[in-house]
């Protein structure tokens, strides 16, 4: 799959002017790409579904904690939205099958557990993470050193 250079395709666009980048219709191809984009980087949560014969939902719980080790299970319930019931049931298989780790907050609410992933759920989540990180380490060389940034920033700005 290559990556598209927005800036270039649309810069060649009859009519187009960088200073109007917050058009409708620019607006819509930006959001257009961040669905695409997560659909790329979700292909993982199925193939980790697929591969250990786990729903899809307990799949991006263990990239969510990956990736963002740490939270509490109200935290994670909350981010991927889903309910407390569902998600306790998520849990309480994974970590029947080894794959996450429930820790105490020692600094602060001590009856609140933290997720994290064990030794397994990293196995589990290797391919994973690697091929993401490929993904995105090859979109950033072909945007440019100085897109970095923006992306992020961007990204960071919708959160």
């Amino acid at each position: 799959m290559t990556m598209v250079n927005v800036n270039q395709i649309r810069a060649n666009a009859p009519g187009f002017d960088p200073r109007l980048f917050l058009r409708d219709e620019e607006l819509d191809y930006g959001i257009a790409l961040l669905l695409a984009s997560e659909r790329a980087l979700m292909k993982a949560a199925r193939e980790i579904a697929r591969d250990f014969e786990m729903p899809l939902l307990a799949a991006q719980t263990l990239l969510t904690i990956r990736f963002q080790p740490g939270h509490s299970i109200n935290h994670l319930c909350e981010q991927l939205d889903t309910t407390t019931p569902t998600f306790a049931r998520i849990i309480a298989d994974l970590e029947k099958r080894g794959l996450v780790e429930r820790r105490r907050n020692e600094a602060g609410d001590r009856r609140v557990r933290h997720l994290f992933l064990s030794y397994e759920g990293k196995r589990v989540t290797d391919p994973a993470t690697l091929d993401m990180r490929d993904k995105l380490r090859k979109a950033y060389r072909s945007a440019g050193a100085s897109a970095v940034g923006g992306v992020r920033s961007v990204l960071e700005a919708l959160l």
